[in-house]
């Protein structure tokens, strides 16, 4: 379907400017005003042709497009160069009614680009996944964990698959992504570029551009990506890109370019991608403490400063703490940290007792993430041997609980490189041969995200809070790696305790629910026990029911009934 631009438009863009959905093959005329539908929270597609050549056309051409919506609210995003005379603007609107959009380019005397005008009335959503229904995410009024447009929580538990995108054929991302989505994953993080773990490029040996001082898009490149994010999408998952992937080497763009081109490639990557579901993080693996603050403040700004967006992260590097350098970046809305792959004492006291746990109450709040914890798989790095789905058990649960509760994020050696299982993942030699992707898929800790999340999902996750008062007795004082996790609700309605090792634990009298459901499950088989509890003065203490590491339950009958798999 084709609408028909202002009379002082040129008549062959008329032939291009059109409206595509995700899940829409072909729109409707509206009988009112003749206008054509879109669905809410279906992407709005405008297809340009320009009508003069450019040698640089993302150097030379800068395109826009301002969206009034029903409220009279404006909303401006950038259009994209696509490859040949090809521009595109791609926008998600929120709000049914009648929207409006008006597109300009820098170059005035672009008639194919410039002072084009349009409308579309927007409708009830077309359902289908659970993005789809309840549309994209955003973070919570009490900026403590996000929901979905319509105010649904969203629980955050995602992949790290960060070479998935770049290395998969269409048929292994599609088997991953239905593997994941049964696995109860949410979200997928990937990187964007290429980076030293996969310096060569895509599968097809191409890169996203060329050139340092005044870069060359490949629009194929990206092209091709925007099956893998749809995709990611079709399959009810979060996309989450990380843009420039900022760890030290000549392969990654953040060290490679200067500050201009870097922002003019995060802004091409965000105009593709800003009409998807999704959330972003703008630098990865870096060092953002120092002097290094300020250009990444510089970054933020230029690229997400000027408009709504998805929440935005940053990816800092292994046990490092962004808080106080980026407090008053309004753009950057959540907060990432990794606590990394290694399971020694000094990353569990920094994961129990680090900067995340002491400052997530500070002043402006932002929901936390643990967005790389410990690998199922990769080899520790003091220990120099694989990393168990116990330790991996213990690092989400323990992050789950160490800050108000809002995701948090799974790794796996082979997965995360897109690996064959035959040699090491490029720019990681020091890390041995990981197995193959397919293989390390279906590993123990990943298959048992299924009963994780299914549980934080039963439960009103997001009132949980810190709270280590719930326990008389703290197993961690003695032991890092016993440390018992423990949050409740403000209403004392919900209480979460997670012990990695079989413990009796002390649970203060005065912090159980009441009138009291207990129960203890088990996070390798999502069953759920009995709790034989003594009274003893003011503790009642919880034997385990068995070896391993346990989660138990307390919560009042009042609280929300529980859902299916409970």
């Amino acid at each position: 379907m084709h609408l028909t631009p202002k009379p002082s438009s040129a008549g062959r863009v008329s032939q291009r400017l059109g409206l595509y959905g995700i899940c829409l093959a072909t729109a409707i005329a509206s009988a009112q005003e003749s206008l054509p539908l879109l669905p809410k929270w279906t992407r709005f597609q405008g297809e340009l042709v320009s009508l003069k050549p450019y040698d640089n056309p993302v150097q030379d051409v800068q395109l826009k497009a301002v969206f009034t919506s029903p409220a009279n609210e404006q909303f401006e995003v950038d259009g994209f160069w696509d490859g040949d005379d090809d521009w595109k603007i791609r926008f998600l609107p929120d709000l049914a009614g009648k929207w409006t959009f008006h597109i300009t380019c820098s170059d005035e005397e672009n008639r194919g680009l410039h002072n084009l005008s349009g409308a579309f009335r927007c409708t009830a959503p077309l359902g289908g996944n659970t993005l789809l229904k309840h549309g994209p995410i955003r973070v919570s009024r009490d900026r403590t964990h996000f929901v979905h447009e319509d105010s649904t929580p969203f629980f955050w538990m995602a992949d790290t698959a960060w070479n998935g995108p770049l290395k998969s054929n269409e048929f292994d991302w599609k088997h991953y992504l239905g593997e994941r989505k049964r696995q109860g994953f949410t979200a997928v993080q990937w990187v964007a570029t290429s980076w030293r773990g996969a310096p060569d490029g895509d599968a097809d040996g191409n890169k996203a551009f060329e050139g340092k001082e005044k870069i060359r898009i490949n629009p194929g490149y990206f092209q091709r990506l925007d099956y893998r994010v749809e995709a990611i999408n079709n399959a009810g998952l979060l996309s989450v890109p990380v843009l420039l992937w900022a760890i030290r080497g000549d392969e990654n763009p953040a060290n490679i370019l200067p500050d201009d081109q870097a922002i003019l490639l995060a802004r091409y990557m965000v105009a593709r991608w800003g009409a998807t579901y999704g959330a972003w993080f703008l630098g990865g693996d870096g060092d953002y403490s120092g002097t290094q603050a300020a250009r990444w403040r510089t970054l933020g700004q230029a690229v997400f400063g000027g408009s709504r967006h998805f929440p935005v992260f940053m990816h800092p590097k292994g046990k490092s703490w962004v808080f106080e350098e980026f407090r008053d970046e309004k753009w950057m809305t959540a907060l990432g940290y990794q606590s990394g792959h290694d399971i020694n004492d000094a990353t569990n006291n920094w994961i129990h007792h680090g900067p995340a746990t002491r400052d997530w109450a500070k002043l402006p709040h932002r929901p936390v993430v643990n967005i790389e914890p410990a690998y199922e798989g990769h080899n520790s790095y003091s220990k120099k041997q694989p990393i168990t789905a116990l330790e991996v058990r213990r690092a989400l649960y323990w992050s789950l609980l160490g800050t108000p509760t809002a995701g948090v994020s799974y790794g796996a050696a082979g997965v995360w490189g897109w690996d064959d299982g035959d040699a090491p993942t490029p720019g990681h030699p020091d890390a041995g041969t990981p197995p193959a992707w397919r293989v390390a898929l279906n590993f123990e800790a990943g298959e048992q995200v299924a009963y994780l999340s299914a549980l934080f999902q039963s439960i009103e996750f997001q009132a949980l809070r810190p709270d280590n008062r719930v326990l008389v007795e703290q197993p961690g004082d003695e032991a890092l790696s016993e440390y018992a996790a423990a949050a409740s609700s403000a209403a004392g309605n919900l209480v979460v305790v997670y012990t990695p090792v079989e413990k009796r634990l002390k649970v203060s009298v005065a912090k159980l629910p009441t009138p009291l459901i207990a129960a203890w499950v088990n996070p390798r088989t999502g069953e759920r026990s009995s709790v034989l509890a003594v009274l003893r003065g003011a503790a009642l203490e919880c034997p385990a029911p068995g070896p391993g590491d346990w989660l138990l339950l307390l919560r009042s009958k009042s609280a929300e009934p529980e859902t299916a798999g409970n």
